[in-house]
Order: C-alpha cells, then structure tokens, then sequence
C-alpha cells in the first residue's frame, strides 16, 4: 500500500470511528436531561461524556496529522 493509500485509509477508519461515537454522545446528551435528578447518576454520565468528548478531539488531532501530511 502507497503512503497516500495508506493515509486515505486512515481518514476513512477515523470517520467511521467517529461517527458512533457522535451518535453516543448525543444519547448521553438526553440522558443528561433525563437524569437532572438524580445526581450521582448525572455525574457517571456527565463523566463519560467529557471522557468521550476527549476520545473525540484526539480523533480530529489524528485527521488533521493525516489531512496535512498530503
């Protein structure tokens, strides 16, 4: 595989990472709501968002290492 194959590759496999992760982040988002009552609860979904909300910026640091490599 070339290096520019390789690097398609890459950005293709990020966004398909990306994309369920997005989707999670959004059922967490109406968990949040829903849970606005019940604290502790709130909190272990509040923390798993921030925590996947960081999974989300290293992805887009890797795009970007791949976008500007070509």
């Amino acid at each position: 595989m070339d290096p520019e194959e390789a690097l398609q590759q890459i950005r293709r496999s990020l966004h398909e990472l990306a994309q369920p992760l997005a989707a999670v982040m959004g059922l967490l988002d109406l968990l949040l709501l829903e849970q606005e009552d019940n604290p502790s609860i709130y909190q272990d979904i509040q923390m798993i968002n921030e925590r996947l909300q960081k999974v989300l910026e290293i992805i887009a640091q890797i795009r970007e290492i791949a976008r500007s490599a070509t």
